[in-house]
């Protein structure tokens, strides 16, 4: 029975992410034609500068290896990890041996130990053509909190918030139950809004490293 409260939330993650994944958001129609005003040699009062524009991170320009630091049990971790694609979403992560990124469903993934697997990390990643940060942050939360069953999921601090390279605009909750703690969070890089959801053991305790190779996700291309 040791598994029944993660079979129960996978449940309901996936009927809420479904949710989520048809949501749309026509707000940014308009916002690629602010840079498109100098056609001609007329100067204007403000000039756009190459230098000022952030090229979005992706695996053409990525190393192929990376070093993570991570704590488990409160120790700290370094290990090197490898830059692994996925073959279901647009996206590529750094992973940390003794994990296996694989194919869960349509637009997800799961990232597992070897050890245990079920412990491990769902990976959902969206267009920001296809919908808002708001949409799926909102949508996250309500997720959390139908799993925590009959308590407020708990807001997650800044100092444990994604805070890789390129990431933007993150959020995330969790809940604790007596075996362990599902984890949820939602965040910006580049053109995609990424959204992680971690079920972890007390007894496995790998909540850190999963969020520092979700910390790594950008787009392929």
């Amino acid at each position: 029975m040791k598994k029944t409260w993660l079979l129960f939330a996978s449940l309901t993650l996936a009927i809420s992410m479904l949710a989520a994944c048809n949501s749309t958001n026509k707000s940014k129609e308009n916002e690629d034609e602010t840079d498109t005003q100098v056609e001609s040699g007329e100067t204007t009062g403000e000039e756009t500068s190459e230098e000022n524009v952030e090229e979005p991170t992706t695996s053409e320009n990525r190393d192929s290896e990376k070093t993570l630091t991570y704590s488990v049990n409160k120790e700290v971790k370094e290990a090197t990890a490898k830059l692994t694609e996925s073959k279901e979403q647009n996206y590529s992560l750094y992973k940390l041996d003794g994990f296996t990124l694989t194919g869960e469903e349509p637009n997800k993934d799961s990232l597992y130990l070897d050890d245990n697997p079920a412990v491990f990390m769902r990976v959902e990643t969206i267009s920001k053509d296809d919908a808002s940060l708001e949409i799926i942050a909102k949508n996250m939360h309500e997720t959390m909190t139908s799993v925590s069953i009959n308590k407020e999921p708990i807001e997650i601090g800044a100092d444990k918030l994604p805070k890789g390279e390129g990431v933007l605009n993150p959020s995330g909750y969790q809940t604790t139950f007596e075996l362990g703690t599902v984890s949820g969070f939602v965040f910006e890089q580049g053109n995609l809004i990424v959204r992680l959801t971690i079920f972890d053991q007390k007894s496995v305790n790998q909540t850190d490293a999963f969020l520092k190779m979700g910390e790594t996700i950008a787009a392929k291309k």
